[in-house]
């Protein structure tokens, strides 16, 4: 299937001019894959938009994060609604992760993904069949990531 779960750490990674190698391996993967192939929820996009305008030590102006959602909103976008909310709490009751690092997991699994792209989980682990994968954690570098998705 190839479709790939973008969590809000690797998207607000686009635009952290502080962390180049995770940037080059952001970059990489929403570049290779792009278009339906990468799947977000409602979730990730609010989260996206509050860092990117609030938390980062470089801001961007609302106009810039406005425009960067849009493109985002484009993209396929899991709804959070109170099934998937439930979801998240029982698989974090069962697996020990934070309810929003299981409303990433169950929102991959809505959305018909293979992989879950994050800085939040250990990169090359396995859950409810999802492939846990940190962009910047692919061997050989960003420049390599197109080959190893």
């Amino acid at each position: 299937m190839n479709r790939t779960f973008v969590d809000a750490s690797v998207l607000v990674r686009l635009f952290d001019d502080d962390e180049p190698n995770r940037q080059a391996g952001a970059r990489a993967l929403v570049g290779v894959t792009g278009g339906p192939a990468l799947v977000v929820s409602g979730l990730v996009l609010a989260e996206f938009v509050g860092t990117v305008t609030t938390r980062m030590s470089r801001p961007l102006s609302a106009v810039v994060a406005r425009r960067a959602l849009t493109e985002m909103a484009a993209l396929t976008v899991v709804p959070i609604d109170a099934s998937l909310v439930l979801a998240a709490a029982d698989t974090a009751s069962e697996s020990g992760l934070s309810v929003r690092d299981a409303l990433a997991l169950e929102a991959a699994v809505v959305g018909g993904c293979d992989r879950l792209a994050t800085e939040a989980l250990s990169h090359g682990s396995i859950m409810r069949g999802i492939h846990i994968i940190d962009p910047s954690m692919i061997e050989g570098g960003a420049g390599e990531t197109a080959g190893r998705l």
